[in-house]
């Protein structure tokens, strides 16, 4: 390769220390340690479970009491710290204790508290699954984690544990006019009155096999689904997905550390296997007779309701590539298609779709542009006008203001790498920012959308993250949350670049070094990578420890890279799908552009390049080792190693089903390069891990000894996915560590 392909764009200003040369460190700053990263909590927690009050004039969060007194973060891993539910007036700023952490150790406790296993805890906290849920007049909390139907009484500070019989309940919510409460439990839907009495089933036949209401795996995962049912506004009907999973394969997550080793059987579609068969019910809540939607689909991602009158379903093919929106009559089933949204590559499911109150119109957003963009609609499916254009991606729809008539979004208009939140009115006019400071604010709007907490961050590590309440209305802005300030540990700034491959197409680099380097000196180098479609790492952020773990490489005299291929240095779907059927030789092209350009720069030893990644970057490592020769080390977390391996949702949104893309599977298969792996890997992986399964590291390794090659293992017992606690991440990232100083 010749070094004059690489084209340097400078991407931001050098005021923002985005791009610089290596700043000057303090003559003296502490130094970080990996003890010190995962014992003494420098990437702080940040507060959890925010939720709004039903009128929208105050915000919750439970958070763990601070050595000095002030409110810090929930712990999930030192769970006797104990955690309170905390209280902010918006109108004063004052916050308080709502529910003392004595009080929520028996009716909300954390996952530690409860004691449940790995699995539960990653499910409850990766699906950020609500552990308590207002009344709607405000008076009661619902309390969800404990397994029981139990509410907790504001005025005289009481719990009241309604149908007590029922234990391992999940999912219980209040209905809209607060005098019933809906849950599940054994995979049936179950209702109890408020003021007390017998509990009534409203649906029957359910099982482990047969959902109604309740989830299986790859839902929640694949498409962000947090509930299978949901109240009509007039409390009469709930709309429930049922899930048949009789068909589904099997996958063997076993106990290996009791004495009596166990295994569970976990319902897992591959790609070309049989997914869960689904279709959606709507239960009369009075008489309990249910009646069934009328159509009939692979996946139904998303349904709610519009209306008392309309319950809306959102269809998908099993391609992914047509999603037709529906409007059905709750009495009998019969639906009314709305319209279609078709791409060649694949439709991104969203939490979008938004009915106005006027009856009359929504608003939906596509990315038909290539770019996701908002659009309104009215209730007949024809277009009233596109709201927003331009190149730039919508992130979201944070909330409309019908009063006001405003809707409220997040874009990355004005920060490529980030993220600020504006409004538009409704008729396209009038459109402005609201958030000022460069960097990446992820927004929780209150339901009325009149205030908002902001999470702010930036990759500037002077930047401090913390969250902030705004309340236009009285122009209160409340700081709830606010990270350690780490200037002492002489943090390095870092730098990013833009390059260009042979194509023309555009791969990103961010490179993070030490701050005073030895003149003539050449350091080896570690290149963190994802190399997912649409899925960039190099982001206007900062994000907790595992930034931590390179700013201490840094300072072990490392430098540490970034890269984001052409799918993913450009947010935004038609980048996104360059790498459609071509998940990993895409992504190494273009590592090959980046680490050509590295391995250039004078300071960096181009025979001394190691690459990382976890889940869809430990695929990434493990397919670029066998399938290029730019790394001397590759340390592979978690890795999809054949992607027919993977979930079938997932996979075939991006590679397709495997009897029609056999090519393609091959072609992309990290197993089918073991043959040609060179340098040192390391393969490391949960034996609880119920997302990326340790098949796959299991046939890679089988791969790697029938050719002969050499190997490092680390297995993790009972970890899932990720790998939680404070022991294990010490041990996890010393290992780490000393594997680099090993062997690079």
């Amino acid at each position: 390769m010749r070094n004059s392909r690489v084209l340097w764009v400078v991407v931001c200003l050098m005021a923002t220390g985005l791009l610089s040369p290596a700043v000057d460190a303090k003559e003296t700053h502490k130094a970080l340690t990996i003890e010190a990263i995962f014992d003494d909590g420098l990437a702080a927690d940040e507060p959890s479970q925010l939720a709004w009050t039903p009128d929208g004039r105050l915000t919750y969060f439970l958070e763990t009491e601070g050595p000095a007194g002030e409110p810090a973060a929930d712990s999930e891993d030192d769970a006797e710290e104990g955690r309170d539910l905390w209280i902010v007036d918006l109108e004063s700023g004052d916050k308080k204790i709502l529910v003392t952490a004595e009080e929520l150790a028996a009716m909300a406790p954390s996952p530690s508290q409860a004691g449940v296993d790995e699995r539960e805890k990653t499910r409850r906290t990766r699906f950020e699954v609500s552990a308590y849920h207002f009344s709607p007049d405000g008076s009661q909390i619902l309390f969800t984690s404990s397994g029981r139907v139990l509410l907790y009484h504001l005025a005289d500070k009481e719990a009241t544990v309604l149908a007590p019989s029922k234990t391992d309940v999940l999912d219980p919510k209040f209905s809209p006019d607060g005098e019933s409460i809906a849950f599940v439990v054994d995979h049936d839907i179950w209702v109890v009155p408020v003021a007390g009495g017998e509990a009534k089933q409203l649906t029957h036949g359910g099982h482990e096999l047969l959902l109604h209401g309740d989830l299986d795996w790859v839902y929640p995962e694949e498409f962000g689904v947090r509930t299978g049912y949901h109240w009509s506004p007039d409390s009469r009907h709930i709309a429930f997905l049922e899930m048949d999973q009789s068909s589904v394969p099997t996958y063997p997550i076993t106990e290996q550390l009791a004495w009596q080793a166990t295994v569970e059987l976990q319902r897992y579609p591959q790609p070309g296997a049989p997914n869960p068969r689904v279709r959606v019910g709507i239960v009369a809540v009075d008489t309990a007779r249910t009646v069934w939607l009328d159509r009939a689909a692979e996946y139904i991602p998303r349904f709610d309701w519009a209306d008392a009158e309309n319950l809306a379903v959102q269809l998908l093919d099993r391609h992914q590539e047509a999603l037709e929106l529906v409007l059905a009559d709750p009495t009998n089933g019969r639906s009314r298609s709305v319209f279609f949204e078709r791409d060649p590559h694949w439709v991104d499911i969203t939490n979008d779709l938004t009915f106005l109150a006027d009856g009359q119109h929504f608003l939906w957003t596509s990315q038909r542009s290539g770019l996701r963009h908002l659009y309104l609609y009215q209730r007949d499916g024809e277009l009233v006008r596109q709201l927003t254009e331009g190149e730039f991606r919508l992130a979201a729809i944070e909330g409309v203001d019908e009063d006001g008539g405003w809707v409220y979004f997040s874009s990355n208009e004005d920060n490529l790498l980030g993220r600020d939140l504006y409004r538009i009115k409704l008729d396209g006019s009038a459109k402005e920012r609201l958030t000022r400071e460069k960097g990446t604010h992820a927004i929780d709007m209150s339901p009325s959308a009149t205030a908002w907490v902001d999470q702010y961050s930036a990759l500037d590590p002077s930047v401090v993250r913390r969250r902030t309440v705004h309340h236009p209305a009285s122009g209160a802005n409340i700081e709830i949350f606010r990270d350690h300030d780490l200037s002492d540990y002489g943090l390095v700034q870092s730098e990013i670049r833009e390059l260009e491959a042979p194509d023309g197409a555009t791969v990103r680099v961010l490179l993070m070094q030490p701050a005073k380097l030895k003149r003539g000196k050449k350091y080896p180098m570690l290149i963190y990578v994802y190399g997912m479609a649409g899925v960039p790492t190099i982001r206007d952020t900062r994000r907790g420890s595992r930034h931590l773990f390179h700013q201490f490489l840094v300072q072990q005299g490392y430098i540490v890279g970034y890269i984001d291929d052409r799918s993913s240095a450009i947010p935004g779907h038609k980048h996104a799908a360059l790498a459609d059927h071509n998940i990993g030789p895409i992504a190494a092209a273009d590592a090959a552009v980046a680490v050509e350009y590295f391995s250039a720069l004078p300071q960096v030893d181009g025979d001394r390049l190691a690459v990382w990644g976890w889940s869809g970057g430990g695929f990434s490592t493990c397919f670029q080792m066998g399938h290029t020769d730019l790394y001397k080390v590759g340390i592979a977390g978690a890795p999809v190693t054949d992607w027919r391996l993977y979930d079938s949702i997932y996979t075939e949104r991006y590679m397709g089903l495997p009897d029609e893309q056999t090519e393609a599977y091959i072609r992309t298969s990290a197993v089918q390069g073991a043959a040609d792996v060179k340098g040192r890997l390391l393969l490391i992986h949960g034996t609880h891990d119920d997302n990326v399964h340790p098949q796959n590291t299991l046939q890679m390794i089988n791969g790697l000894i029938e050719h002969r090659k050499q190997f490092d293992l680390m297995l993790y017992p009972n970890k899932t996915h990720g790998i939680t606690g404070a022991d294990h991440n010490v041990h996890l990232y010393t290992m780490i560590f000393e594997y680099l100083e090993r062997h690079l």
